[in-house]
């Protein structure tokens, strides 16, 4: 049975950003944009909330694999040589995408609170660039990690 895919905020916002990660795991992740931009829009409360939900989801099927007691941890490479590189030398957005996921798949709610906070309190144009680039990429994780669960490649 096939069904399609809402394109418009929906009632509940949870159904919203599932919406939002179904787009992205059909290939379509540009159909994603006005289902997520409410939630930006929204401010602070809403915007954070949106992260929680999209770190959640790239967690969810890595943290199965956690052995009892295990955490996350935050390894950095290269991608040109594979060597270690250092988090501070990642695009801001990037880096808080990594950090706030991170903290959010280990549990650690009030460093990702922080992290957000850091992130966007500036109130400048750069913050909110570094802000679309960090959303972007936690919306990248999940439909990474949805796609992996689901065995699903685009």
């Amino acid at each position: 049975m096939s069904h399609d895919i809402p394109t418009t905020p929906q009632p509940d916002p949870a159904e919203t950003i599932m919406a939002a990660v179904a787009h992205g795991m059909n290939g379509q992740p540009e159909k994603a944009t006005p289902l997520l931009e409410p939630f930006i829009a929204g401010g602070p409360v809403t915007a954070v909330g949106l992260c929680a939900a999209l770190a959640e989801m790239s967690a969810m099927g890595p943290r199965q694999q956690l052995p009892e007691g295990g955490v996350f941890g935050l390894l950095v490479l290269n991608a040109a040589d594979g060597t270690r590189a250092d988090i501070n030398d990642l695009p801001a957005g990037i880096r808080f995408a990594a950090q706030f996921s991170t903290a959010w798949g280990n549990g650690d709610r009030d460093t990702a609170y922080d992290l957000f906070h850091a992130l966007v309190m500036p109130g400048t144009e750069e913050a909110a660039e570094a802000f679309a680039d960090g959303v972007r990429a936690l919306f990248d994780m999940a439909v990474a990690s949805c796609n992996e669960m689901t065995g699903r490649t685009t």
